[in-house]
């Protein structure tokens, strides 16, 4: 048998410096209470060694990761591909290191994602909830002083916890005011659930804009549905149908403005020759611009704020603004 092969950890560098471990922990991880020239030796000696701190068993010990757990319902589409980019550069300014989880909409897993990153001491949340299904347990009993999270994009009421997102009230009027700058009168809105506090301030917006131009809200060019391109496509043919003086549609969602546009094709119509449409938060057609760069740098800061025991806005709203992508056409009546 060979010799045992010696375990390199803090108590061996400790040990073969004669410096005190305290002093070989501080050193490694250079904070202050040792001096440049104690670093520099402690540096040395471990990259001989190939020496890589097990930074679990610090976590484990300081309770402290240098992580931050985001907990999405879905990371499929443009706006939440955008914010996990964000928010890794974010974190990555601050020192730390961003980790994603997905709950595919579900509670059970997001309590079991947000139980499992509160276990392995991630020090605080970014959370989205979902638009659809019920809150987890594990959400509702968060203290936010003893596990630092923010709530990004669906507000939820009843939560105590800081909450970033999209001014989608001012997104409904300036998507819908964008249409009746273009001539448009006959506008119908195709909205998600109407449970959710974002789909009635998308209404609040859209029937505010028609109001300042004199136009009359009219009901039954409304429809909500789920955030889904079926819900959208069977919304919008229903509408058409019905409604064939429509001209214009003003979608909650990429996903609706999808099926929207399937549903136009369908009947034999085009976007934007014969329909125009304005979005929500998508890339390919003129749409409301959700601003994610800056929703997931809010994000991050204010969590790694509320972590160092800052006090931040208990509502931070990003105000949005109209990108053009040519799916409107400004709209003449005929004589």
């Amino acid at each position: 048998m060979g010799p045992a092969k010696v375990k390199v950890d803090i108590n061996y560098i400790a040990m073969k410096l004669n410096m005190a471990k305290s002093s070989v922990s501080k050193a490694l991880n250079d904070r202050p209470g040792v001096s440049e020239a104690t670093k520099e030796k402690v540096r040395k000696f471990t990259s001989k060694l190939n020496y890589t701190p097990d930074r679990f068993a610090q976590a484990l010990k300081m309770k402290k990761s240098k992580l931050l757990g985001v907990v999405m319902h879905e990371m499929e589409n443009g706006f939440f591909v955008d914010i996990v980019k964000s928010v890794t550069r974010e974190a990555q300014k601050n020192g730390y290191q961003a980790v994603f989880a997905c709950t595919e909409a579900s509670a059970e897993n997001e309590a079991a994602i947000i139980d499992d990153f509160i276990s392995r001491y991630i020090e605080g949340l970014i959370i989205f909830p979902p638009c659809i299904g019920e809150t987890s347990s594990s959400l509702k009993n968060l203290n936010v002083h003893e596990n630092p999270f923010v709530i990004v994009d669906n507000y939820l009421p009843g939560i105590d916890a800081p909450f970033i997102g999209t001014d989608f009230e001012d997104g409904g009027y300036i998507a819908t005011k964008y249409l009746l700058e273009n001539g448009h009168k006959n506008i119908a809105a195709v909205l998600g659930q109407p449970k959710l506090v974002s789909t009635h301030e998308r209404l609040s917006g859209y029937s505010k804009a028609l109001k300042e131009a004199g136009i009359s809200f009219k009901e039954q060019y409304v429809r909500y549905g789920s955030h889904t391109a079926e819900s959208g496509q069977q919304n919008t043919e229903n509408l058409l149908k019905a409604f064939p003086e429509i001209t214009a549609i003003f979608s909650a969602n990429p996903a609706i403005s999808e099926g929207a546009a399937k549903a136009t094709t369908a009947l034999g119509r085009k976007i934007p020759d014969d329909i125009s449409l304005v979005d929500f938060g998508g890339d390919r057609f003129t749409a409301v611009n959700q601003k994610t760069e800056i929703i997931g740098q809010t994000a991050t800061r204010c969590l790694i704020r509320l972590i160092n025991g800052d006090k931040i806005p208990e509502r931070t709203i990003i105000k949005p603004e109209i990108i053009d992508r040519n799916s409107v056409r400004e709209y003449k009546e005929s004589l």
